[in-house]
């Protein structure tokens, strides 16, 4: 695509090199930025409870630490999660009792949770130094955008990148959650970074450095299927560019000095050890393509056998899971996913300062080609990165194009820079995009996870456009946890019910609350209040996501809607979830908590018409069809009241 041109000298000689000051005035602003991003973090570190994946994640972790044991499979490999775990390693933390684990099946999730709820310590006193060491991971990644940046285009570009970087409520969210995200995302920009290093010049050291951030990446989380799909295209970029110049036969070798780098990292990793800690982890070759794969390699021994495991589990991971767009329910996912998530959840500054490359005039050649080589990693890495994305059925969270938000604060940060020599105007615009920048930032910095630009209508208007971990995971605990000390206020004895999303334990937390499925299961639903996470409004329970089929309706009118007044067994209890989920759709909240938590005061003759017969109807594909009421106006503030009468949450 032909950029426009504000001005075509004939000849445009490149810039002079930046004065020695102009470096240290850069490193200067990129620490400043990153120490508040680092108090931001430390904050929230303290203060967010426990979301839905940690206690999984931490406690893979510190069981790796201990004798080498990882049969807690998460499908999200390993590096992340024992470096996170390292501090409590450290202090003495023992996993649970390995008599519970086996009992548990070495479930992640359900031995995390005895983790961090079945003692009497503080969850958060144990999870807070996991989340600083992401926290670490989070600032490490910074220092390389701005160094890239900076490399590309100069100090004021590593300056732009590094506050383009910070005050991204994306990667401020994620770089405080123990999970493998911002690991991933750091050893993904240290690999490309070393791959164009390579490429540019063949030798020992970039091939070594290429292969221990590739191997890191690999540890770190399968993204790495995503790098390699961008480093192909970088490859071909440089081929065609080389045609007829480049020598293919070095080139090779110094390729497979990195694989070779990679493989042996790999095994230093698990202390070179097929078994680490004497366990089995494969008990059979599954009859697949992937189990047959893998049975092959473990037989070899070509890799550690945990490893080798992950593989299978991430297969099944992948397999088509309900996700939410736009009011729409799909399994397998939306081809749109991701370029809607990238769109709504980016700042508005790093939307404009990436549109600053269409305005980015060209330089007379040979400044030109030096361009285009040193910018093509960039590029090639986030088209890579994203056509992966595309093409995955797994929608659940903007944190899974985490790395694509790093390469655009490089990108942008150069595009400001190289569009600020180009005159005033542009000067100013660059600077507009950095106090914008900084606005936004600022703004976001109490609940990062749940922001949603204001070209996507802010982050009460975010539940429209898609929830799981884009909007919620289980961390806003402390304002639900605040308004119910509001309202004991004023009513005492009202009972409260909640449907999360997050592991349970709202308890540990000093919330007075009912699990909604348990109190369907003992029988207990009376007239109260009944508080909706955003994902469970939506969607319903996790057994019934996304589904009010007609299938369900009739289960329901047969078997649920007569006998919800007493005890359920466990599936009719999560199906009365999900009717009364479907029934509060077509009410506004009598509050809203934040852009979390949906409010419900039902008495007993709103219950009744909630969970009798079922007259509503359902749409082709099987989903709920909500009453065709107008919406309410429920974007309205914190606490802000709302009426009673019933309407529809429409796309």
């Amino acid at each position: 695509m032909e950029q426009a041109k504000l001005e075509t000298p004939a000849a445009t000689p490149p810039s002079p090199p930046a004065a020695r000051s102009e470096w240290l005035l850069s490193a200067a602003i990129a620490i400043l930025l990153l120490t508040w991003m680092a108090a931001a973090g430390a904050r929230l570190a303290g203060t967010l409870s426990v979301t839905r994946d940690e206690p999984g994640h931490l406690s893979a972790g510190l069981s790796g630490w201990g004798n080498g044991d990882y049969r807690q499979s998460t499908g999200n490999l390993f590096f992340a999660q024992k470096w996170a775990a390292w501090p409590l390693f450290h202090k003495g933390l023992s996993p649970p009792d390995p008599e519970l684990q086996r009992e548990l099946g070495w479930n992640p999730l359900l031995v995390g949770e005895a983790l961090l709820f079945s003692g009497r310590a503080d969850p958060l006193g144990i999870l807070a130094p996991a989340r600083r060491m992401t926290l670490v991971l989070c600032l490490l990644t910074g220092i390389l955008v701005w160094g890239w940046a900076a490399w590309l285009a100069g100090p004021r570009a590593g300056a732009l990148a590094a506050l383009l970087y910070a005050t991204s409520p994306v990667i401020l969210a994620n770089g405080v959650l123990v999970t493998t995200d911002t690991g991933a995302a750091f050893w993904y920009i240290a690999a490309l970074v070393c791959y164009a290093w390579l490429l540019r010049r063949p030798s020992a050291r970039p091939a070594a450095a290429t292969g221990l951030c590739a191997a890191m990446m690999l540890l770190s989380k399968f993204s790495a299927v995503a790098w390699m799909a961008g480093a192909g295209l970088l490859l071909g970029w440089h081929l065609w560019r080389q045609r007829g110049r480049c020598r293919i036969a070095p080139l090779v070798g110094w390729h497979a000095g990195a694989c070779a780098v990679a493989w042996v990292s790999i095994w230093a990793f698990f202390g070179w050890e097929f078994r680490p800690g004497g366990f089995a982890y494969l008990a059979s070759d599954p009859p697949t393509a992937a189990g047959l794969a893998v049975g092959f390699l473990s037989r070899w021994h070509a890799l550690p056998e945990p490893y080798l495991r992950e593989v299978l589990v991430f297969a099944d991971i992948m397999k088509p899971r309900p996700a939410y767009l736009f009011g729409e329910f799909r399994t397998g996912g939306f081809w749109d996913y991701f370029p809607v998530a990238f769109l709504t959840k980016s700042t508005v500054a790093m939307l404009l300062a990436l549109g600053a490359w269409l305005f980015v005039r060209l330089p007379a050649r040979p400044e030109a080609e030096r361009l285009s080589l040193e910018i093509s990693p960039v590029f090639a890495g986030a088209l890579g990165y994203a056509a992966v994305a595309m093409l995955t059925p797994l929608n659940i969270g903007v944190r899974h194009i985490l790395p694509l938000f790093l390469v655009t604060a490089v990108a942008g940060g150069v595009a400001l820079a190289r569009a600020a020599r180009m005159g005033w105007a542009s000067r100013a615009f660059a600077g507009s995009v950095a106090l914008l920048a900084a606005a936004e930032g600022f703004s976001a910095r109490r609940q990062p996870l749940a922001w949603f630009n204001a070209i996507a209508g802010g982050p009460m208007s975010g539940f429209r456009i898609m929830v799981d971990s884009s909007l919620e995971w289980g961390g806003d605990l402390p304002e639900l946890i605040a308004w119910e000390r509001d309202l004991r206020k004023t009513d005492r004895d009202s009972p409260l019910f909640v449907c999360l999303l997050g592991p349970p334990g709202h308890e540990h937390y000093g919330l007075p609350a009912t699990n909604m499925e348990w109190a369907f299961e003992n029988g207990g639903v009376r007239a109260g209040y009944f508080v909706f996470g955003a994902t469970r409004l939506v969607g319903g329970p996790a057994e019934f996501y996304g589904q009010w089929s007609e299938k369900l309706r009739h289960e329901w009118n047969v078997d649920g809607a007569p006998a919800w007044h007493g005890p359920l067994p466990h599936t009719l209890a999560q199906l009365a979830v999900a009717r009364l989920a479907a029934s509060c759709r077509r009410l506004a909240p009598a509050e809203r908590i934040g852009p979390v938590y949906f409010v419900y005061r039902l008495d007993e003759g709103a219950l009744e018409r909630a969970l009798g017969q079922d007259e509503g109807g359902v749409a082709r594909d099987g989903r709920f069809m909500p009453a065709p009421a107008a919406i309410a106006s429920l974007s309205s503030g914190v606490h802000g009241r709302q009426p009673s009468a019933g309407t529809a949450l429409s796309r």
